[in-house]
């Protein structure tokens, strides 16, 4: 700030211009009155001189005693008067100079006492003249008198004048710059203090918009103008306040949003082992709680790495995205971390893995939008992981149900082998006990018939009794049936030292333990028979099933083929085939091959997809 655009600057410079003008009027009074101070006392002198010029001449008229008082007080009247012109000078109220009217006029009064009247009044006293001489030459005398009077009194006046001419000066010049002074005042102190009382209210109340008008380079403009610096600052540091309240707040709907989705994820897949329409719930409040355009679980067999199951919240499409290569699915699948599927970022594959098993993945598309959001990715990856855990616990307590299953029926079947079986077996002997009493004699042809009967119905409720054990002490030891296929082929093969090969490349059918035992026991005994009654070099055991519709187990052999009367001979076995094959909901078949041998084939449709009736080219969805 400049000091020239200060208001005590330019408050000090009015004051002074006032001061000075007072000082300059006082000091112009001071100096007129000094010059003044000799003039009164010269006109009175100059009055008496013109008095004493009178009277001398009356002296001269009305002389008074003798002759030699009347030179003597005519003497003391001139000498009188000189001294009162002597006095005039000494007054001051007369300059010595040269060019000055009222000190040549007083000369030229001098010179005329001097050389005119002093010589006419010595001589007058002393009888040589006559006072007419006098009287005729005092009224010139008197008339240069009054002409220097008059000249003391101009003089006088004019001084007089010239005090007020300054004085009325310096008044008129103190009233404007008083005038200016409040101007100044009122528009640079007053109007501008109003102004910041006022916005500053303004700004109490929340106002932070309001900006001072004032901005000079004086104190209230520097003032004024940190004042709408301050506003403005604050202005900004509340609307980025505002703005953090606002992300902070936008942070917390989205940890809300999130803690729902975790939740929900997690009470829908704890309910209940997860079905269809539980991962369809799921995947629509995934959508509706991140705002995706599409989710979709694919669950994958683990052992051909191939879609088995594949789920969406929406109708089934009639298209499949451009970047799905099912039945190779390895693009989806990747190394097991989460990865785009296309160049655009549009679709992501999310791993469903749980430890180092991988389940599946989560396609996640959200059209429209160059990338996931950085919030969304996460809360998907968390919610894949749910499922993935989800899935493990199923898979767990699907393990302990069928280990819980195989104790159950293992301890049935010690039960019957300790109590039926004995029984038939007791039974047995006391029959063949029978017949070997009922050979020496001649029995009764009735006898005979009802004693084979009875023996024919032990043994085959003793065969029976062999199956059910045979059945109740099956270990499932593992959760695939591919993986306890193998073992039963293994078995076979040695058991009757042929091949006996399994091709399970088309199986992705998941079942459930009490469907694994029935398909178990149907191939076993279907092996049996191939082995025992079949003759046969070699045995293929195949296992054909889709991720979604019928199922089937094939077992060839290329021995003798069917039996011209097998209900007759297998009776009991293919009975017991065929009740679990309705029990599997299928059905089974028995067919002689033209090229020789015994095809035994089950076709049935799984638990898991009798809620499933479209294939799943039409159930993925990646919209």
């Amino acid at each position: 700030m400049e000091n020239h655009h200060s208001i005590i600057f330019r408050s000090g410079l009015t004051m002074g211009g006032i001061v000075l003008l007072a000082l300059l009027s006082m000091v112009s009074s001071v100096f007129i009155a000094e010059s003044s101070k000799g003039d009164a006392a010269a006109i009175n002198l100059a009055g008496s001189l013109r008095m004493q010029s009178y009277r001398i001449a009356t002296r001269l008229q009305n002389p008074v005693g003798v002759e030699a008082s009347h030179a003597e007080a005519v003497a003391q009247e001139i000498s009188e008067f000189e001294r009162r012109l002597e006095r005039l000078w000494q007054t001051g109220a007369i300059a010595p100079t040269e060019n000055n009217s009222q000190s040549q006029t007083l000369r030229t009064i001098e010179s005329f006492w001097r050389e005119t009247l002093k010589p006419i009044l010595k001589a007058a006293a002393a009888g040589h003249f006559s006072s007419s001489v006098y009287l005729s030459q005092v009224d010139d005398f008197v008339a240069k008198l009054d002409a220097f009077v008059k000249l003391l009194a101009q003089d006088t006046e004019a001084k007089i004048l010239l005090l007020r001419l300054v004085q009325g000066i310096a008044l008129f010049m103190t009233v404007v710059l008083i005038f200016i002074a409040m101007h100044q005042l009122h528009t640079g102190v007053v109007a501008p203090l109003r102004e910041l009382v006022e916005l500053a209210r303004k700004a109490r109340g929340g106002d932070l918009s309001v900006r001072a008008s004032h901005v000079g380079n004086d104190e209230l403009g520097v003032l004024g103008h940190a004042f709408n610096l301050m506003a403005a600052d604050l202005s900004a540091m509340y609307a980025d306040l505002e703005t953090r309240v606002e992300q902070q707040t936008q942070a917390l709907r989205l940890s809300n949003r999130s803690l729902e989705l975790l939740y929900h994820t997690a009470r829908r897949l704890g309910e209940s082992a997860p079905d269809e329409a539980t991962y369809r719930a799921l995947l629509a409040e995934i959508e509706k709680l991140t705002g995706m355009g599409s989710v979709t679980l694919c669950l994958m067999s683990p052992v051909a790495r191939q879609a088995a199951q594949v789920f969406s919240a929406r109708p089934r499409p009639t298209t499949i995205p451009a970047f799905c290569t099912r039945p190779n699915c390895d693009a989806c699948l990747g190394d097991g971390a989460t990865h785009p599927l296309d160049a655009d970022n549009g679709a992501v594959s999310i791993p469903v893995k749980d430890q180092e098993q991988q389940f599946g993945v989560l396609i996640v598309r959200n059209p429209g939008l160059e990338s996931v959001a950085a919030w969304q990715l996460p809360l998907l990856e968390a919610v894949a992981r749910n499922i993935a855990t989800a899935l493990r616990a199923n898979e767990q307590t699907e393990h302990r149900r069928r280990l819980a299953l195989l104790e159950e029926r293992n301890a049935i079947a010690r039960e019957l082998h300790d109590s039926l079986a004995q029984s038939l077996s007791y039974l047995k002997i006391q029959i063949s006990r029978l017949q070997t009493l009922l050979g020496g004699a001649e029995p009764i042809p009735e006898v005979r018939v009802i004693v084979a009967e009875l023996r024919e119905g032990l043994s085959s409720a003793y065969r029976q009794l062999r199956e059910l054990l045979t059945t109740f002490r099956l270990k499932m030891e593992h959760p695939r049936l591919e993986d306890s296929l193998r073992e039963t082929v293994e078995e076979f093969s040695r058991r009757g030292r042929l091949p006996v090969e399994l091709d399970c490349a088309g199986w992705q059918c998941a079942l459930s333990p009490n469907g694994q035992v029935h398909v178990m026991q149907i191939v076993r005994e279907a092996l049996n028979n191939a082995v025992q009654h079949a003759r046969a070099s070699r045995i293929v055991v195949r296992l054909r099933g889709p991720s979604v519709g019928e199922a089937m187990v094939g077992i060839s052999d290329d021995g003798v083929g069917l039996p011209a009367q097998p209900d007759r001979e297998h009776h009991f076995g293919l009975h017991i085939m065929r009740e679990r094959a309705r029990r599997l909901g299928g059905r089974l078949e028995l067919r002689s091959q033209p090229t020789g041998g015994l095809l035994v084939r089950l076709r049935f449709l799984p638990v898991a997809h009798q809620e499933v009736a479209t294939g799943i080219e039409g159930e993925a969805t990646h919209a």
